[in-house]
């Protein structure tokens, strides 16, 4: 995947290949980045050296970049966050449950209690190994209850919301 970042004002070519050696202007680096925790704060070692990094979206689109305890602001062209999506496993009635099948970060509830969901629906996006999975209800229901917020962490197998059948007429 190819990239251009730009850093402060700063513009750089990257490339990740298939292998996961990364190039930045034409020149190979040696570079391993690890989450932790599903947060948005990451391990970083380039060509032998480690560093902390946080990174956080802003709304803008741009990043905002803490290494080593110094800021920068960033924007990234060619970005592609992949996203997933997870249809939850769910018995044929009676209530049903949406768990994070990773661990990660809780970036968005897309439902409320009360309401009406369909076969399919978003009923929440979860951030993980950097990567956006949409859990989805495989059938039609009513979210009964929600268990979890946004920007919340959230372990594997926790439940994020419940759904009832619908009721019947």
């Amino acid at each position: 995947m190819r990239y251009q970042v730009t850093v402060e004002g700063r513009t750089f070519d990257i490339e990740v290949t298939p292998d996961g050696q990364v190039w930045v202007d034409n020149q190979p680096l040696h570079v391993d980045l690890e989450s932790i925790d599903g947060l948005p704060l990451y391990s970083l070692l380039v060509d032998h050296r480690s560093y902390d990094a946080h990174v956080e979206k802003n709304e803008n689109g741009d990043q905002q970049v803490v290494v080593a305890g110094r800021p920068y602001r960033a924007t990234m062209q060619g970005e592609n966050i992949p996203t997933t999506q997870v249809t939850q496993h769910q018995k044929d009635e009676g209530p049903s449950e949406i768990s994070a099948p990773l661990p990660g970060w809780l970036v968005d509830v897309r439902v409320a209690e009360g309401e009406s969901v369909g076969a399919g629906d978003v009923v929440a996006v979860l951030e993980s190994m950097k990567m956006h999975l949409e859990l989805r209800t495989a059938r039609d229901g009513v979210v009964r209850s929600i268990s979890a917020s946004a920007g919340q962490v959230i372990s594997q197998g926790e439940i994020i919301a419940v759904i009832d059948d619908l009721p019947r007429a």
